[in-house]
């Protein structure tokens, strides 16, 4: 959760992480937190690897989707790739690949930078921030090609970021206080400001996000878009989404909404002095979920000047219903897994505020862009 707390490790734009002359994988960069540490590693020639690691909070095992939904999500990256390079190309298909024998275990994902979009778009660096935006929109087209895709690869796993948030919403507050961890205290000062009405909303979401949606039926799902797991080429040819440990059916607002509700935090988080983005350069984060929706839309060139206007305005209506659901359960459940997988930090205060005022808006304000 970057908008929460210090800014964390702070990185160069990864054209420049090429060690030279390297004969074997070198490690550029180790981070994470309890619930999962991440290593990335140059290969020579543009090469990376990142590996995803279990922490010692990890509440699951990290399992491939089934057999017929990996080879769902391989057609879909082959057809990503035959629309060659550009504009309106999405983002690629980096399938993880499970290897328990392998040092440390967990997922390897094959991709062409090191440093994801979560680190670049808030850098204050022109590339960095063209390249993040340019990959937004690719990653806006590559949902929509997953959305595309029916569900019908057996009984679809629950979303496990829906599910880590009810767990946390339906456990009990019978602690004592010295004892009280993290995530505990954070229920406590949730629940106090959003009072029973906006509690029991946010509960009531939660619950219907794991439902099959009525409408249209269930869709092939990322399962957990984000900056973070969206990683530009250096040279801005193309970039990559990790896809894979999340992947199930359900609602394609859940996909869509998990990124326009981290583009929400960190434009509030910036606006109120909030965390990393509070504390960095200022950033044009309109800008960007644009991007994702017009990529999302496959509305080519309304990303500026006017054209961005009349994204604005006729966006609501086209997207997936209940985006801006979805988008404030992925603000409620960023907000919990920081004070779980990190730790307490009195910005959670200002964000549990936050998400009152969302809530209360019906999830709105995650659309005005």
């Amino acid at each position: 959760m970057r908008a929460v707390g210090a800014a964390g490790d702070r990185v160069a734009v990864p054209a420049a992480v090429r060690p030279a002359g390297a004969a074997q994988a070198v490690t550029v960069r180790e981070y994470g937190t309890r619930y999962l540490r991440i290593t990335v590693r140059y290969h020579g020639d543009a090469r990376f690897s990142w590996q995803r690691v279990p922490g010692p909070a990890h509440d699951r095992p990290q399992t491939p989707p089934p057999p017929a939904a990996g080879a769902a999500l391989r057609r879909v990256d082959a057809a990503l790739a035959d629309a060659g390079p550009g504009a309106g190309r999405g983002a690629r298909l980096a399938l993880g690949e499970w290897d328990a024998a392998s040092e440390g275990g967990g997922v390897l994902y094959r991709v062409p930078g090191a440093v994801s979009v979560a680190r670049l778009l808030p850098s204050g660096d022109d590339t960095a921030y063209r390249l993040s935006v340019g990959a937004l929109a690719d990653a806006g087209r590559t949902l929509r090609q997953l959305h595309d895709v029916p569900w019908e690869f057996g009984e679809p796993r629950p979303h496990h970021g829906v599910g880590r948030l009810l767990a946390w919403l339906s456990a009990s507050d019978d602690a004592p206080a010295e004892n009280a961890t993290d995530d505990v205290r954070l229920r406590a000062l949730a629940r106090e400001r959003l009072g029973p009405r906006l509690w029991t909303r946010l509960t009531d979401w939660a619950e219907a996000a794991q439902e099959p949606p009525g409408r249209g039926g269930e869709v092939l799902l990322h399962g957990a878009p984000s900056t973070g797991w969206l990683v530009p080429s250096p040279a801005g040819d193309h970039s990559v989404l990790l896809t894979g440990e999340e992947v199930t059916g359900g609602d394609p607002a859940l996909d869509l909404g998990w990124v326009l509700g981290e583009l929400h935090e960190l434009r509030s988080a910036a606006t109120r002095g909030l965390g990393a983005a509070g504390q960095g350069p200022p950033v044009d984060y309109p800008a960007a979920a644009r991007a994702l929706l017009a990529g999302y839309l496959r509305t080519e060139g309304v990303t500026e000047g006017v054209g961005a206007n009349l994204l604005t305005e006729k966006a609501t209506a086209a997207l997936p219903p209940g985006t801006e659901r979805a988008a404030t359960l992925r603000l409620a459940v960023h907000m919990r897994d920081f004070a779980s997988f990190v730790g307490w930090h009195e910005d959670l205060r200002h964000y549990a505020d936050l998400l009152a005022e969302t809530l209360d808006a019906d999830g709105a304000p995650t659309l005005r862009w």
